[in-house]
C-alpha cells in the first residue's frame, strides 16, 4: 500500500506505535503494579507520546510518500527504541517495586 500524505504516514506510524503500545499494556497484566499504571492518566499519556513518537519519527524518515508496510515498521520501533534507552538510563541503580515511569517502560 502506498501512503500518499504526510498525515497517512504519522497515521500509519502512530498505529504501529499503538500496536507496540497494546502488547506493553497486555504484559504489564503480570505486573504487581498493574492496577496502579492502568489506573493513572500519567502511564496512559506515557503510552499515547510514545505511539505519537512512532508517527513523527515514520514523517521524519519518509515525509509524505511511503510504503504501508515499513511506515509501520517505522512507527513500532520508535516506542521500542526510546523505551530502551529510558529504561537504561534510569534503572542503572536496579529496579524498585513501586510503580514509577522507569518501571512502567521496562519489560
Amino acid at each position: 500500500m502506498e501512503l500518499e500524505s504526510a498525515t497517512q504516514v504519522f497515521g500509519v506510524g502512530f498505529a504501529g506505535g499503538l500496536l507496540l503500545e497494546l502488547i506493553h499494556w497486555y504484559n504489564l497484566t503480570r505486573d504487581p503494579n498493574y492496577s496502579a499504571y492502568k489506573r493513572s492518566p500519567v502511564y496512559w499519556l506515557v503510552s499515547l507520546g510514545m505511539a505519537a513518537a512512532g508517527g513523527l519519527l515514520a514523517m521524519l524518515y519518509f515525509g509524505d510518500q511511503a510504503q504501508g508496510l515499513l511506515t509501520l515498521h517505522v512507527g513500532l520501533s520508535a516506542p521500542l527504541i526510546l523505551q530502551k534507552f529510558a529504561t537504561t538510563a534510569a534503572l542503572t541503580g536496579g529496579k524498585s517495586t513501586q510503580p514509577s515511569i522507569a518501571n512502567f517502560l521496562s519489560w
